[in-house]
């Protein structure tokens, strides 16, 4: 009877501590090198909130987590997020599966930058707003295991080359091992191109133009086998820096 007293005891303690654990004691667990910064942490580790969240010098605006404890009988440990801030709205499912891959689901994105301007000038820009549904992504430290997103955004045309801001149409999948973002302007012949992203967040993009390769033929009299492209390397924080 007193081992099954003390049992019952020590597993009502435990589930105590686990249950009020705090949020602000989660943060300061996960963020070792003290990136992030909040005007006010609020709730416990199951449900809580962040006002006015900074990363480094990134503002993220306000954030929501609830866990959804029936995600565990499909082998899950999911939460619902949301954020909000000025220029990106974030809401969706996120976690972690039985089989260590971390997850999104149900994502709904929306951003529109500022215009950044340093000593009166604006500075380079590329997307303007974009739009975009997850179905789903999940991928681990090795590969993208599958994904499948879809959206739209506007590239600014800073340098006149297109006469206008463009529309573009985005999808999101897995490419053997990698995250592939493919985006095709409307009309078509404008632009078109690809971000191949690898876990590491380390990326390779390519852009072509149909428009733009008539006018180099048309200025320069050469044949191409195939049409001029840009491509550019790099690790995806620098892309992230245009919001």
């Amino acid at each position: 009877m007193r081992i099954r007293n003390f049992i019952l005891i020590f597993v009502s303690f435990l589930l105590l501590v686990i249950f009020s654990f705090p949020l602000r004691g989660v943060i300061v667990l996960l963020d070792e090198k003290k990136l992030i910064s909040a005007k006010s942490i609020e709730g416990f580790w199951w449900k809580g909130q962040l006002e006015q969240v900074q990363l480094e010098e990134r503002s993220l605006g306000n954030i929501k987590i609830n866990y959804l404890p029936l995600s565990l009988f499909k082998g899950k440990f999911a939460f619902n997020l949301d954020i909000e801030s000025p220029e990106v709205n974030f809401e969706g499912i996120i976690g972690l599966t039985v089989f260590r891959n971390i997850f999104l689901e149900n994502i709904n994105l929306s951003a529109n930058p500022k215009l950044r301007v340093k000593s009166g000038k604006p500075l380079f820009q590329e997307v303007s707003n974009i739009k975009a549904k997850v179905s789903y992504l999940y991928f681990n430290n090795n590969k993208c295991v599958r994904a499948k997103g879809a959206g739209t955004g506007e590239m600014i045309d800073m340098f006149g080359l297109f006469s206008q801001n463009l529309k573009i149409d985005l999808k999101l999948t897995c490419r053997e091992d990698l995250f592939e973002l493919t985006f095709q302007s409307t009309p078509d012949s404008i632009l078109e191109g690809e971000v191949l992203v690898k876990t590491n967040l380390e990326y390779d993009l390519e852009v072509r133009s149909k428009r733009l390769s008539s006018k180099i033929r048309e200025a320069s009299k050469l044949n191409f086998t195939k049409d001029p492209s840009f491509k550019k390397s790099g690790r995806l924080e620098e892309l992230m820096n245009i919001y």
